[in-house]
């Protein structure tokens, strides 16, 4: 429980925090997706896939702004722009800003041109998977409307498009030249959702979160 109503920037800050996970979730879902179809199509996957990338960070910087305008949480820039340094929920917010900078990278080394050597390209364009991941945490965690029935149902969606797309089509397509690699990987990556989920299920989303959190106690209504 918190100490005051929200305010209509903290609504603004939390649609556009929300809206920035699924682009971003998109994103990851369309670059899956591209990587393994043939022929002219993943060229329109292509341009589809950099623009919602743009559109993304565009949101991601309303968030941010949002969240720096709202009186509640107090937040100014040297809180969005170093990890651990708020006093907000450091270690949730952190994630957020690790997130915006790992995003923020492959869309610099992805436009308007590629210039680096595809392979090194290719593995700096991964740090987008971690970036989503983070981003996803930061989301349920940091926010203090975890619990509500619409985030959680467009968070379920996000996660299993990304995982379904990750199985169906990269590990399908993997496995044909690394069979056992890339079988460990689809283990990896379905115990991670596991675990991501019971860590949801047993922080986030139980009661008195605000709190073990790292709220402020000034924010809190009781002490």
């Amino acid at each position: 429980m918190t100490a005051a109503a929200p305010s209509p920037l903290w609504f603004l800050d939390r649609s556009t925090g929300e809206v920035t996970l699924l682009l971003l979730s998109a994103v990851v879902i369309l670059g899956i997706v591209r990587s393994a179809l043939p022929g002219s199509m993943p060229l329109l996957l292509e341009g589809l896939h950099a623009n919602l990338a743009l559109l993304a960070v565009a949101f991601g910087i309303m968030h941010v702004l949002a969240a720096i305008l709202d009186p509640y949480a107090q937040l100014g820039l040297v809180d969005v722009l170093v990890p651990f340094w708020s006093a907000y929920r450091k270690a949730w917010l952190a994630m957020g800003v690790l997130s915006a900078y790992m995003v923020g990278l492959t869309v610099v080394i992805s436009w308007p041109a590629r210039r680096l050597p595809r392979r090194l390209w290719s593995w700096l364009h991964r740090a987008l998977y971690v970036g989503w991941g983070l981003a996803l945490m930061h989301s349920l965690a940091t926010g203090s409307d975890a619990g509500n029935p619409v985030f959680l149902i467009l968070d379920l969606l996000a996660v299993a498009g990304v995982v379904v797309a990750f199985l169906a089509y990269r590990v399908t397509e993997g496995r044909r030249d690394s069979p056992r690699l890339w079988g460990g990987l689809a283990a990896v990556a379905v115990m991670a959702v596991l675990g991501f989920g019971w860590w949801a299920a047993t922080g986030p989303l139980q009661p008195g979160w605000a709190r073990t959190s790292g709220t402020p106690p000034g924010l809190l209504r009781s002490p």
